[in-house]
């Protein structure tokens, strides 16, 4: 399974989000949410925290690995 994570800021918002694909490539869970954080690097961490809760969550983990790639994005206007 692969966790693809985001840190996005944009001006004074910032959020995380992330997709959840299997061996596959199919979208098997995603999330998005605005935080309470300052810049990109906390956002990343929230959205890998995030990532870590739902495998934990997840029943499939004692037999899948996980593998979570992370990226970030300012944008301005």
């Amino acid at each position: 399974m692969k966790f693809n994570v985001v840190g996005i800021v944009v001006e004074d918002e910032v959020g995380c989000g992330g997709v959840l694909r299997d061996d596959i490539g199919v979208a098997c869970a995603l999330f998005s949410r605005r935080i309470e954080a300052r810049g990109t690097k906390i956002a990343e961490i929230m959205a890998i925290k995030t990532t870590m809760d739902m495998y934990i969550g997840s029943s499939q983990k004692a037999h899948v690995p996980l593998v979570i790639k992370i990226c970030s994005c300012v944008a301005s206007e």
